[in-house]
């Protein structure tokens, strides 16, 4: 066994969709789940996982798991890289210090992917000099989690743009796209994956005046349910719709000057048909709470990845720790942690 010190993988949260752009970006905020993986002496290369809260207010003792079962992402996506590449896995135990709260909508499954894939690559490095590339890495975990718009911004850090790339190889008779499925379960189906999905990221720049800030309700919201309610083809009305607004958000989000007589640009550049309205439901008075922070001064709100954390870009200059953004769904006896979140620009990180 390998006398090396603990192996320390550090991955951010990360919000999704950011109003119209639904699957296909996301930012890395400046929580960060920590898995402290030290070498351990069992022949059988198995996993024992041990979860600590970082923080009891946003992440409850009572919320950590009881039991690690043989669905654990971490879990799975380290045997999963190891057995690609035709090895033999290590045994480790892992320490995960939670700081990002289970099934918010603030990319909590993309951490434990990427950290397992992490774990498993450095493995392969250190023990059998071998190693897999960044971009490889992300489309390894595309197997665990289709929707890279959390992955790309946990990985690269910052505001990450995901573009699908075509497969030749899955173009029908008439040059048009097959079909990419999604399982109930959140996995991929295409009609052809010899080659894998494969997305481009492209770094974007927030180059305005702005912060986020928001609530994360103590309301349990699994992603792969929430996707259900999301409608599988759009008219070309709301496709119009979408689009305009997307590209009206990067242009607003890179303007450099505070906001006057845009402020009402950026309220409409937040506007989405393809899943705010399905989702509303789950979050009691969302809408309402929404109107209630444009009042406060909000520029654009939206709902986080599936849920249940609600987010608003702020400008710099107003001190959201004064403003009493939960209190609709207090009243209502949900409690709720009000937050303000800086952008993580680093990424993923090994540390050790």
């Amino acid at each position: 066994m390998s006398s090396s010190p603990p192996l320390r993988i550090t991955v951010p949260a990360s919000t999704a969709n950011l109003g119209p752009g639904f699957d296909i970006w996301g930012i890395a905020l400046d929580l960060r789940n920590e898995f402290i993986c030290t070498r351990a002496n069992r022949s059988d290369g198995s996993l024992k996982l041990s979860f600590q809260s970082a923080d009891t207010k946003i992440v409850p003792v009572a919320s950590l798991p009881k039991k690690i079962d043989a669905d654990n992402l971490f879990v799975k996506a380290y045997n999963y890289l190891v057995k690609k590449a035709g090895q033999k896995p290590c045994a480790y135990d892992v320490t995960v210090r939670v700081h990002v709260p289970f099934s918010r909508g603030l990319g909590s499954s993309s951490t434990a992917i990427l950290a397992g894939l992490t774990l498993a690559n450095e493995t392969l490095r250190r023990e059998y000099q071998l190693a897999y590339r960044i971009d490889q890495v992300l489309e390894f975990a595309l197997e665990f989690e289709p929707h890279p718009d959390n992955l790309t911004a946990a990985l690269f850090g910052g505001w990450n743009l995901c573009l699908p790339k075509i497969n030749l190889n899955a173009l029908d008779s008439t040059g048009k796209e097959k079909e990419t499925l999604e399982n109930k379960d959140g996995t991929a189906t295409p009609s052809d994956l010899a080659e894998g999905p494969s997305f481009m990221h492209i770094p974007l720049k927030i180059r305005a005046p702005v912060k986020l800030a928001g609530i994360i309700p103590d309301l349990r919201l699994e992603t792969r349910d929430s996707r259900q309610l999301i409608p599988v083809t759009v008219s070309r009305t709301d496709l119009i719709f979408q689009t305009s607004r997307v590209a009206a958000l990067v242009a607003l989000l890179n303007e450099e000057k505070p906001f006057g007589a845009q402020t009402l640009a950026f309220r409409t550049a937040m506007e989405d048909r393809l899943h705010t309205s399905q989702r509303a439901h789950l979050i009691p008075e969302m809408f309402q709470i929404f109107e209630d922070w444009y009042q406060e001064g909000a520029l654009g709100c939206f709902l986080s990845g599936a849920g249940s954390t609600l987010l608003a870009f702020w400008p710099s200059n107003i001190d959201t720790t004064k403003l009493d953004l939960s209190k609709r769904l207090t009243s209502k006896k949900i409690a709720c942690v009000q937050r303000e979140f800086q952008i993580d620009t680093n990424g993923l990180m090994i540390l050790s």
